[in-house]
């Protein structure tokens, strides 16, 4: 056996030899670990983190996991496992200030990667002083999650990264993907069936029970399904879907339907389109009723109908909701709804099979999983009622419409209840899924099935990790629950194979020492193996993925600043100005969405909300707010079918825009998507910094009041708006008051930091 680093605690880690083995590749490449839930892939991270500390002292180790639970875990674990100073926690409820002290500080960061996302692209740590890496579900590093953007920073310093999942995806394609995006060039992959894993292994028992729906319930949801395949049989009448059966059309089918409608709404003239694209939102919305129906149970169906109701009636609601609440098998479905039993079958269900596994095992911990809050509040109250069960919620932290979510700090107190005891059902939202360790778990329900392989794995992983387990899935018979549970079962399978192929086409081209001979170096990779396993990876870089990316700039180079509304700060816009060397400043901003200068401040519109705030009438409230508050105000409207999309009149959108130039004095312009957006705000913040040394000449206002007077003085401070001015007034009382006040008087005022502060300062003692 290896010499075990000093820096591990062996007392808490049984010494298993595959993560012994895959911990020596993965302290020498930068690794992929495919590995089933509850085999123990964190002990192979801090293996790997214990060796780097050791290698770069100077140097930080960087942990990512998607959820606060999960970086609250492993920042314990890291204190339990590893001799090390303590770990600092970093997630959006530790202030940005304080993140740049600690990051400086500290040698482990545990974090949620949009926290470190943000922090990139203000620039307020960089990835040169991390030696490894670790992205824990590293599945997720597809699309805009923000494990892509730290991907393409992390990338360029050549440092280690580790990924972690234990489902990475039912294609090779998308672990090669994953792979790409991580800069990991090597996979090392294990399931449960290899000789060095099995002896680890738990029992795990899986049963799935039939329910079945009573004829009142299933003649509300054959009504439904005859209204969306009546929208159906229209849609192919515009040559869509043609190829499909009406009730064989599934969701996903809808959702790229509506994808190449709209693109060929933005490609043609064809106004007929926009009724097909009306159509697809329509089939949507009861295809949603219908899963609500189906799984959930009809008072979920009637809420939702409701809400559906509501939008109807509201000024601006959409064709399609107003459409289907017209209809006559959607009144027939209303009247039905009044007189009938709501609750779903499967809610008893649930409460039968929780009971029998109590009163089997009296200290079982059982996790009821279903996909929406609403069912998980039914879950629990009827799960309440039945002897010696003791349930919770555990959601996320989101508030929606008369449900508080759960805060960072109670997501963990009833976690840390529910593994003591004093909890024994938690009855988990997909918050549950990823990642945490409860080892106790003795049982797994699935409320529904769920059409995802990653998320089946997820959610059955959360048993049977230290001891035998059960998952027990309800499925409702003759309904879209089957269709979900083979396709997930069919997808797993898929994963699997193609988790073969990919390693017998790896240890083709892989030359793996002895693992367990101390004599023998460990040969991970030949050069020659190494480069052609880096090709194929960097085969799947496309042109764009090959672009410059925001660490080939010339790190010398002055970064230009950009303040940003924090309700934008996770578009597409915020990462490709940052991208563009362009440091990110959030705050929250009462006017505007983008602050150029302590004069210029933009307004960035998307057609749909364009439209939607010229009949509500917030466009002119915002645009005089605008008008008021900076002397160069800018509006930028995103998008293409401003005259199309909604059945507005042509000339009150050309009066809406004709008022904001003449009226309030702010120039529109039209930008494509978000890409272009981005381009043309650099270019503002860079024609901002190109006039910095010449004095900004405010206009002269008439008739100004005196209250007028005094703001328009302060404004001449810098980076003071016309908002700020009004705070400091309000604040101070005087301009002499403000004048006389001190770097940390001025911190008090909201939206002035410490920056700001100094600057005022500075102008004022000149």
């Amino acid at each position: 056996m290896e010499n075990q680093n000093d820096l591990l605690n062996m007392e808490y880690i049984e010494k298993r030899e595959y993560q012994i083995n895959i911990s020596r590749a993965a302290k020498e490449l930068s690794t992929l670990v495919v590995l089933p839930t509850g085999m123990g892939k964190t002990i192979i991270a801090f293996m790997v983190m214990a060796e780097q500390l050791e290698r770069f002292p100077e140097k930080k180790i960087l942990f990512l996991a998607p959820t606060k639970p999960l970086v609250n875990q492993h920042a314990r674990d890291v204190e339990e496992l590893l001799d090390v100073e303590e770990p600092q926690v970093f997630t959006g409820e530790v202030s940005p200030d304080e993140r740049s002290k600690l990051w400086d500080e500290s040698r482990i960061i545990v974090s949620t990667p949009q926290v470190i996302k943000n922090d990139l692209m203000s620039q307020r740590l960089s990835l040169d002083e991390v030696s490894l890496t670790v992205f824990d579900e590293a599945h997720r590093a597809v699309g805009d999650y923000s494990y892509v953007y730290i991907g393409d920073v992390y990338r360029e310093q050549d440092s280690l990264s580790l990924g972690l999942t234990a489902s990475p995806g039912s294609e090779i394609e998308d672990i090669m993907t994953v792979c790409q995006t991580l800069g990991l060039e090597h996979v090392e992959i294990r399931t449960k069936y290899d000789p060095d894993v099995v002896k680890y292994t738990n029992k795990l028992e899986k049963k799935w029970i039939d329910v079945r729906l009573t004829e009142d319930h299933k003649n509300i949801v054959s009504k439904l399904k005859k209204l969306r395949n009546k929208y159906i049989k229209k849609l192919q009448r515009f040559g869509f879907l043609e190829n499909k059966k009406p009730d064989r059309v599934s969701r996903k089918d809808l959702i790229d339907v509506r994808k190449e409608v709209q693109s060929e709404i933005h490609s043609s003239n064809n106004s007929s389109l926009y009724h097909a694209a009306s159509l697809v939102a329509s089939s949507i919305k009861v295809d949603h009723a219908i899963d609500q129906g189906e799984t959930q149970g009809l008072e979920s169906l009637e809420e939702y109908l409701e809400k559906l109701e509501n939008e109807a009636d509201s000024r601006g609601g959409t064709k399609a909701s107003k459409r289907i609440m017209e209809e006559p098998e959607m009144k027939d479905v209303l009247i039905k709804l009044k007189n009938i039993e709501k609750e779903h079958p499967k809610v008893d269900k649930v409460a039968e099979v929780v009971r029998e596994q109590i009163e089997e095992k009296k200290d079982s911990r059982i996790i009821v999983f279903t996909n929406y809050r609403n069912t998980s509040t039914k879950i629990t109250k009827r799960l309440a009622r039945v002897e010696d069960v003791r349930p919770v919620r555990f959601i996320g932290q989101r508030n929606k419409e008369g449900d508080q979510g759960l805060k960072q700090n109670e997501q963990i107190e009833t976690l840390e209840h529910f593994e003591g005891g004093k909890f024994n059902v938690l009855v988990a939202t997909s918050v549950g899924e990823e990642g945490l360790d409860i080892p106790a778990t003795d049982m797994v329900v699935f409320y529904e099935p769920v059409p995802s392989e990653i998320r089946t794995i997820q959610r059955r992983g959360r048993t049977a990790r230290k001891r035998k387990g059960k998952v027990v899935i309800l499925i409702t018979k003759n309904t879209r629950d089957e269709a979900y549970y083979w396709s997930s079962k069919n997808k797993e399978k898929k994963m699997h194979r193609n988790l073969m192929k990919l390693r017998d086409q790896l240890e083709s081209e892989i030359s793996v020492g002895d693992p367990m001979d101390d004599e023998k170096d460990y040969d991970v990779v030949e050069k020659k193996s190494k480069k052609e396993l880096k090709k194929k990876v960097d085969e799947k870089v496309s042109k764009d993925e090959k672009q410059r990316s925001l660490m080939d700039y010339d790190k010398k180079e002055e970064s230009l600043e950009l303040i940003v509304d924090n309700r934008e700060q996770n578009s597409k816009v915020v990462e490709n100005l940052s991208r563009k060397n362009i440091k990110i400043q959030t705050a929250q901003l009462s006017v505007g969405d983008y602050i150029i200068s302590e004069n210029s401040a933009v307004e960035r519109k998307e057609v749909s909300d364009f439209l939607e705030s010229v009949t509500d009438g917030r466009l002119f409230s915002q645009a005089r707010e605008l008008s008021n508050n900076y002397q160069q105000p800018v509006m930028i409207l995103e998008g293409e079918g401003l005259y199309e999309r909604r059945n507005i009149d042509e000339n009150a959108i050309y009066g809406a825009l004709s008022s904001l130039a003449c009226d309030f004095r702010i120039p529109v312009l039209f930008t494509k998507n978000e890409d272009e957006t981005a381009s043309l705000l650099a270019t503002m913040v860079k024609r901002k910094e190109k006039k910095k040394n010449t004095s900004a000449v405010r206009k002269k206002k008439k008739s100004m009041s005196n209250r007028d007077r005094k703001k328009f003085i302060l404004e001449g401070l810098p980076s003071i708006s016309g908002v700020l001015a009004e705070r400091l007034l309000e604040h101070f009382g005087s301009v002499r008051e403000v004048f006389q006040a001190d770097e940390e008087e001025l911190q008090e005022v909201e939206g002035i930091g410490p920056s700001t502060a100094e600057k005022i300062i500075s102008i004022i003692s000149e």
